[in-house]
């Protein structure tokens, strides 16, 4: 009796000393802040002299570093001189980086290392990217123009075509219906009074979807290749009539672009530290029966157009194998010098595909190119012009540990921000919702 008189007395006050208990600890510390979210406020920030390392200056790096220069002053040249481009959280204009990039390669023209590091000093103020960890750790991967064999006529031998971009492919930009939407562009189709996602690369190569209406560019010999012309953006095709064309980027289907590689080590065919442009081919000739369940695995298309010289990048100009860059564009600014420090590979011979090693590298660029895949202040594509040799460097590149630093004018003025009402405040948790809720948490039992 005595023995439950005191269960009795205890299983109360041992609740009841539980509660008290509970209250009086403090709450638990809130997880670590995740990183803000990269924008173009954030994606690069101003650095010392001392922090941008050394460069290639010998006097070819410098000519053709000067000779992409030119191309980016005459963008700028062409743009409104008071155009804003971001640097972080400063802008500067289309006249000061055309006068900067004419500067620089005046400079660099003179073939003296010495004057081409004053003029920099003197002219430019350096930028980091914030890279992929918000520490400067940036991706580097490369492209090329790419080489087919086709003709202007379909063929048993020519049976692939590369399209044009078809007229009831439709854009639409979100922010030109209300300022409160993204500022981004969608792709599609009008159905009835709907739009739809457009054809993706199933439906036009399998199913031929845009087949017979006239959008036949050139035929080609190779799906691969084809293929791999939509992830480079431009190449030159030998015709089997007699002489070649030049092809360039025109549009996409909108679809979201996934690298192929991808799938193949998710599925164990290759794996991540053996992966290239050239491993992918491999496993393509050895495996003809999946060829299309790989390709279908990346849903976005790309048209082309024809083009004289070339190629060109997203400013308009043409790119210089080695020294021109493709960067997030909604990030970095278009057309403005770089330095990045990175890595190439070297082969045993001229012939080599794979790779014997790697070589640092510390080459001044200049960012005029952009792509579906290059997103993230973490991400550059490094075009190394048109040949075996650009296309065997350009499918080893996936180097992390880059780093990425751009040039701009000296004298910047603050990017004017948007002014953004305060968030309302935090509704505060009555006392028996906390009690509850605390209680629930630590109780052997769980509140359903």
């Amino acid at each position: 009796m005595r023995l439950l008189r005191a269960l009795l007395f205890w299983a109360p006050s041992a609740a009841l000393g539980g509660v008290l208990w509970l209250l009086a600890q403090p709450e638990p510390p809130p997880p670590p802040p995740p990183p803000p979210p990269l924008s173009a406020a954030s994606a690069l920030e101003p650095i010392e002299w001392t922090e941008v390392g050394a460069f290639a200056d010998d006097a070819e790096a410098l000519k053709n570093w000067a000779d992409a220069l030119r191309g980016s002053a005459g963008y700028y040249h062409k743009r409104p001189r008071t155009a804003k481009y971001r640097f972080g959280g400063y802008s500067a204009t289309a006249g000061q980086l055309a006068a900067l990039c004419e500067e620089l390669a005046q400079a660099a023209e003179s073939g003296d290392p010495a004057q081409l590091h004053k003029a920099l000093r003197d002219k430019a103020k350096p930028f980091r990217s914030v890279g992929s960890d918000h520490a400067g750790e940036v991706m580097v991967t490369g492209y090329y123009e790419a080489s087919l064999k086709g003709s202007r006529t379909r063929s048993d031998k020519h049976a692939y075509p590369l399209y044009k971009k078809p007229d009831d492919l439709i854009t639409v930009r979100l922010r030109d219906f209300s300022a409160k939407l993204p500022n981004k562009r969608v792709m599609g189709l009008v159905k009835g009074d709907r739009l739809r996602p457009y054809h993706d690369r199933a439906a036009i190569d399998d199913k031929q979807k845009l087949s017979g209406r006239g959008l036949e560019l050139v035929w080609v010999d190779s799906p691969v290749d084809a293929f791999f012309l939509h992830i480079q953006g431009s190449g030159r095709v030998e015709l089997a009539e007699g002489g070649g064309m030049r092809v360039g980027y025109a549009g996409a289907n909108g679809r979201p672009y996934f690298a192929v590689g991808r799938a193949l080590i998710e599925n164990g065919a290759i794996p991540r530290e053996k992966m290239s442009l050239e491993a992918i081919r491999d496993w393509l000739e050895a495996n003809p029966q999946r060829r299309d369940w790989l390709l279908n695995q990346n849903p976005s298309y790309v048209f082309f157009r024809e083009t004289e010289g070339g190629p060109y990048g997203n400013i308009g100009v043409s790119l210089t194998g080695g020294y021109s860059i493709a960067t997030d564009h909604r990030l970095f600014p278009r057309g403005a010098p770089a330095l990045l420090h990175s890595e190439l590979p070297t082969f045993a011979s001229a012939d080599a595909l794979t790779p014997n090693g790697w070589r640092p590298v510390s080459r001044l660029v200049v960012n005029q190119d952009t792509g579906g895949a290059i997103r993230g202040a973490g991400r550059v594509d490094w075009f190394q012009g048109y040949g075996f040799n650009a296309e065997r460097t350009a499918g080893s590149l996936k180097q992390p540990g880059a780093r990425l630093v751009l040039f701009a004018p000296k004298e910047l003025q603050p990017w004017p921000e948007e002014v953004k009402p305060a968030p309302p405040p935090e509704p505060v948790e009555p006392w028996h919702e906390r009690l509850w809720r605390r209680l629930s948490e630590n109780a052997p039992w769980r509140a359903e």
